[in-house]
């Protein structure tokens, strides 16, 4: 396979399933203009952001295996896969690298009366938080939220609206139409993003909802000092639960796939051209710094083989976990 050949005078598309703005589609343009040059045959590399997510994942999947069209995703899309729009598998999907993972974070609207989440058991002042959730099957990774408000008695009201990628968050916080936010890899993007919201107090630190010995630490403005969810408050069955909601959403953050079928040799390119990418210090340093997310790479074979695993672990824990979505559809979404 001659991979220069391949891609010299071609467009590659890289598809964002977000509208602009947000840190997945940051790292996304970022790649349009750096990833080319690791690339054999350097080809032009666009963006083309569709929502919402499923549809862009429905897009991808169904685009020609040609290793021209690929996507950067926010999360690992085993959520995604189970909602009623879904074609896809994320089983079967290409996998060419991950670039960060294992972080996540709910934060609070400076003006709430609590601080880190056991201030918040029993109670009085709602969480309010925002997700696209018509279906029980929609609501994903909030799921957890409304799991952890039955297991700790905390006041909690998740609104369904239409979008809300990054970009309708930090909308919807402004605004005050929610209070919370439960995101990825949004502590290191902050001071880049809303270099004012952490200095004046508009939010802050409520719980560390990243995988279990993760710490968020300092991202230059302040240090996340709330525990981790897991290691501080979880029993052992509760880890169960709480890793079965967070695993299939955080274990893997920003990651580059395409659809099945793309031949061995353009797979194999396209890997190494990301990996070489990662492996240089000036282009992981100015991506870290262009979208705040921490670079945390694994290789493409790898993640494969951690994302059917991972599916997989998923889908067998599912039947349990659906009647608990049900119970958090039916009490939590306004």
């Amino acid at each position: 396979f001659d991979a220069e050949a391949y891609f010299k005078g071609k467009t590659m598309r890289i598809m964002v399933g977000f509208n602009p703005g947000g840190g997945t589609d940051a790292q996304a343009r970022y790649m349009s203009k750096a990833w080319s040059e690791f690339i054999p045959g350097k080809p032009r590399i666009v963006v083309t952001n569709m929502t919402p997510v499923v549809t862009q994942r429905n897009y991808t999947w169904n685009s020609k295996p040609d290793g021209l069209t690929v996507a950067v995703e926010a999360t690992p899309g085993i959520f995604d896969m189970v909602t009623p729009q879904a074609q896809f598998d994320m089983r079967e999907v290409t996998m060419i690298g991950v670039t960060s993972g294992q972080e996540g974070l709910w934060v609070i609207r400076g003006t709430m009366g609590y601080d880190c989440l056991d201030s918040a058991f029993g109670g009085s002042e709602v969480l309010t938080v925002g997700t696209s959730a018509p279906t029980p099957a929609d609501l994903g990774s909030y799921g957890v939220l409304g799991w952890l408000a039955d297991e700790f008695n905390l006041p909690l009201s998740i609104a369904n609206v239409a979008a809300a990628g990054s970009a309708e968050q930090y909308l919807m916080m402004e605004r005050g139409d929610v209070n919370s936010w439960l995101s990825g890899t949004l502590w290191d993007q902050f001071p880049r993003t809303r270099p004012d919201w952490l200095p004046t107090g508009f939010i802050r630190p409520f719980a560390d909802m990243s995988m279990a010995g993760f710490d968020l630490g300092d991202n230059g403005q302040l240090d996340f000092h709330c525990p981790n969810v897991s290691d501080a408050y979880l029993n052992d069955e509760q880890k169960r639960i709480y890793a079965a909601f967070r695993g299939p959403q955080i274990y893997a953050a920003k990651n580059v796939v395409g659809p099945p079928g793309i031949p061995a040799g353009v797979t194999a390119a396209l890997r190494q051209a990301l990996a070489d990418a990662m492996a240089d210090e000036t282009f992981a340093d100015k991506m870290q710094g262009f979208t705040g997310i921490k670079n945390n790479f694994f290789g493409g074979a790898e993640a494969q083989e951690q994302l059917r695993a991972t599916t997989q672990a998923y889908l067998d824990l599912k039947p349990e976990l659906d009647g608990i979505v049900a119970k958090i559809h039916e009490k939590y979404v306004k």
